[in-house]
């Protein structure tokens, strides 16, 4: 990904994520009680859940340009070593046009009409001759050379300057991006840290209402790495969601599919946006076993998607949903936002 393409790819990703989390700011009046506790926590972790996923767009950016960045510089070292060399060879040069030339003053090289008045005769002119023209043809390369080495000690130094002002560039453009990573991180930290006093402000009927009934049913996905991964999920219900957690005991929503995967010896990226990019799409008639499907923000603007679960049939997906909730099997259809799924083996 090239850096422009980074940049308008973070930006667009950090206003959405503003814009979303201003909206998405639960008000309730002073010393007025939510109507219903647990939609309030569930749209706020769903809020949190969209924090979560623009940090790690911008933090993937910011390491795609960081790579971009040592890339640029590695070119100046390369540009640099080629003038070196290059200057290297044009004093060689220098040397050998400076010995010609001193050669001259001392009346080495003399002309035709010197060597024919010097000459005892016929063949002896034209030996002189001989010589002389080779003289001549070998300056004449000496000195195309050092032209030679000049033009590339010019052209290397012109290029590892236009090296040295990209890799600027890009050091400027990283640095920004460090500054939106951590600006994204920290409203990551407030909205987890309102989560969890959600959570904790909870009764107990309300916490068992979020967390729904535990699912203990067998699944079986078609034979392959699918099934491998599927199994792999079921094996980790009841284990606690945590925020960027990948496992193998703790997971948010894609670290768990990510980590069922890896089971099956297959590498999908890290986040919810990105897994949608993995695998190819299939539509929901044709959902199997081990199928990812995806939630957005209820836009179908694959740029907000927040969740990602696998398909175990039935209608039901094993997911790790959010803090307050343990990884289980649940309806597919989540908070109601289905956006599509990706089929990542078979």
């Amino acid at each position: 990904m090239g850096l422009q393409r980074l940049k308008r790819s973070v930006e667009v990703a950090l206003a959405a994520s503003a814009v979303a989390v201003v909206a998405g700011t639960l008000a309730v009046p002073a010393g007025a009680q939510p109507s219903d506790p647990v939609k309030e926590y569930q749209e706020l972790g769903a809020e949190a859940a969209k924090a979560e996923e623009d940090l790690t767009e911008a933090e993937m950016a910011h390491d795609a340009n960081q790579a971009e960045l040592d890339r640029a510089k590695e070119s100046v070292a390369q540009a640099r070593r080629i003038e070196d060399g290059a200057l290297r060879e044009q004093e060689e040069l220098r040397g050998e046009i400076d010995r010609l030339a001193g050669s001259a003053c001392r009346g080495a090289r003399v002309d035709e009409f010197t060597a024919a008045l010097t000459s005892n005769g016929p063949d002896e002119f034209l030996e002189r001759a001989t010589m002389l023209g080779a003289l001549a043809d070998n300056n004449a390369k000496v000195l195309a050379g050092y032209n030679e080495a000049l033009a590339r000690a010019r052209s290397s130094r012109e290029q590892a300057q236009e090296s040295e002002l990209r890799a600027q560039q890009a050091t400027d453009e990283a640095a920004r991006l460090l500054d939106e990573v951590q600006r994204r991180k920290d409203d990551l930290d407030e909205r987890i840290g309102e989560v969890r006093q959600a959570l904790g402000e909870l009764g107990d009927s309300d916490r068992e209402r979020l967390q729904g009934p535990v699912d203990t049913g067998a699944y079986l996905g078609p034979p392959g790495a699918a099934n491998t991964a599927l199994q792999a999920a079921l094996s980790k219900r009841g284990s606690e969601y945590e925020w960027g957690s990948k496992g193998p005991t703790t997971f948010d929503c894609s670290g768990l599919t990510q980590w069922a995967y890896k089971q099956a010896g297959i590498s999908i990226p890290p986040s919810s946006r990105t897994q949608w990019t993995a695998g190819r799409p299939v539509s929901r008639s044709q959902l199997q076993p081990g199928d990812l499907v995806f939630y957005d923000d209820g836009s179908g603007d694959p740029s907000t998607i927040h969740h990602v679960a696998m398909y175990v049939g039935g209608g039901k997906v094993v997911d790790a949903p959010t803090e307050g909730q343990l990884v289980d099997v649940r309806s597919v259809e989540g908070d109601g936002h289905y956006i599509g799924a990706r089929r990542i083996a078979g």
